[in-house]
């Protein structure tokens, strides 16, 4: 059910497709993406679903065979608890690697160091899917 869950931030990021339903269903099998809202008329470019990522995180997606000649996203950023799991997911899913997982313990200029465990996939849509996973201070691969 289509509801606002949060203030402020984004509100969704979307994405044209050229298989509507293989990248539906691969958000939800890999991601645990839920069903927001469905509209438009099948087999037409108005036909889109909106899926929760999150608490609120929405990603919009239809389906087009169009190239698109319109700024586009370097990648989607998703949170992850478990990194290897969520990679064995997405790529039985039909994701391909693009990096491995990695360990980065990146210095901000406010000296706050922010650790974390990233790897990049390429989703059955094209898009470039990253995925974030805190890690202590003392991690390593």
């Amino acid at each position: 059910m289509y509801k606002r869950l949060k203030q402020n931030g984004i509100h969704h990021v979307c994405l044209r497709v050229p298989d509507l339903y293989k990248t539906v269903n691969f958000y939800k099998a890999s991601f645990g993406a839920t069903l927001v809202s469905e509209w438009g008329t099948e087999g037409t470019a108005d036909h889109a679903f909106i899926l929760d990522l999150g608490t609120g995180d929405f990603l919009e997606i239809f389906e087009t065979q169009e190239p698109l000649s319109m700024g586009k996203w370097q990648h989607v950023a998703i949170w992850s608890n478990d990194m290897e799991a969520d990679y064995k997911r997405a790529i039985a899913n039909g994701a391909t690697v693009s990096t491995e997982p990695a360990i980065s313990h990146i210095p901000t200029r406010s000296d706050q160091i922010v650790h974390m465990k990233y790897g990049f996939l390429n989703a059955p849509g094209g898009e470039c899917v990253e995925l974030i996973q805190d890690v202590d201070a003392d991690a390593h691969m």
